[in-house]
Order: structure tokens, then sequence, then C-alpha cells
């Protein structure tokens, strides 16, 4: 099975999320016991489009644009420590909202967010998605693209054995078709 650039860097994000979590996990190993689970709120914004960072480029598509972004990013992460300290699980329920731009037209927008929760089963050795990873609609009316489902990745291959999300590109897709009008 073929997966999208979308799953590949989610399987890298993921990789990334995985050694943030032993770094705070070193941070935290002389106060966290088994018992006690680690609970950290973070907010962050990417208040304007950067034109240096393009959220996906609409090229595989048809369009000769790419899409920039902004958002409002809050993770809730709970972390879970064995006997020794060590990072057994970490839960992280992460919602944003933001906005999506024309990189050659700054007025074509389209609003997108997401609600879903990543966890990362140190043990199992998984990475799991699950819920609404992004939408986008139209001031706030009317869905044009949606990638919502479950994804399990296995942190040694980042392999998906198990993916019931649709496609991050039929949503990539969606929304360049959007900002083309």
């Amino acid at each position: 099975m073929t997966y999208s650039s979308t799953t590949t860097r989610r399987a890298k994000l993921a990789v990334t999320a995985l050694a943030a979590a032993g770094a705070l996990m070193l941070a935290l190993a002389t106060t966290a016991s088994a018992s006690a689970p680690v609970i950290t709120t973070t907010t962050f914004s990417e208040p304007a489009p950067d034109p240096n960072e393009v959220n996906f480029g609409c090229a595989p598509y048809g369009y000769g644009f790419d899409v920039l972004s902004s958002f409002t990013v809050t993770r809730h992460s709970i972390l879970f420590f064995g006997e020794t300290g060590n990072l057994k699980k970490e839960i992280r329920h992460v919602q944003f909202k933001g906005t999506l731009y024309r990189s050659d037209d700054l007025s074509k927008t389209i609003a997108y967010a997401g609600n879903w929760t990543l966890t990362i089963d140190v043990a199992a050795g998984t990475l799991t998605n699950t819920g609404l990873a992004r939408y986008s609609h139209p001031n706030g009316s009317g869905m044009v693209a949606l990638d919502a489902g479950k994804t399990v990745i296995d942190l040694a291959t980042f392999d998906a054995v198990v993916d019931t999300a649709q496609l991050g590109a039929d949503w990539e897709r969606g929304v360049c078709s959007y900002l083309a009008t």
C-alpha cells in the first residue's frame, strides 16, 4: 500500500513528538512516578502566513500556487511514567483553528481547524491519531474537505498498521480547488 507524503510527514512528526516527549521525560524524571501522570497545556500561534513556511503545495493537483497558514494550537498532554521514570505513554489532545492562504494571492482564504487525540505508546512502539485531524470550510459554513479517522503508525518502521482516515491528499486537493476559484 502506498501512503501519501502527508502520512510520511505525520510519521516524521510523530518521531519528533516522541523525541520531545523523551526530553521532557528526562527533565521531569525526578518528580514523576508510576502513579502520578504529568499534565501540561501549551498554546502557540502563527498569527500571519509566512511565505517561507509552505503548508503544502498545490502543484500535484494542477495548480501553480502553494498554501500558507496562520493558526492557534492548544495541546493538552498527559504523560505516564513507569517506576524507573521512563515514559510509558503520552496522550495528547490537540485543537487548532486557523486560516489557509493562497501563496500568490493572500486575499484567497479558507478557514481550517482540527480536534484530535495523538497517543504515543512507548511499550507498544506505536503512535495513534484519532479524530478530526483537519477540516476546511468557507466562512464557517459548508464543508469543503476533511481528514478524519484513525491511523496507527509503527514507530520502528513508520508503516501505518491501521489507517481508516481519509488520505491527506484528498483534503489538500479540496483546499487547492477551493482556493483556485
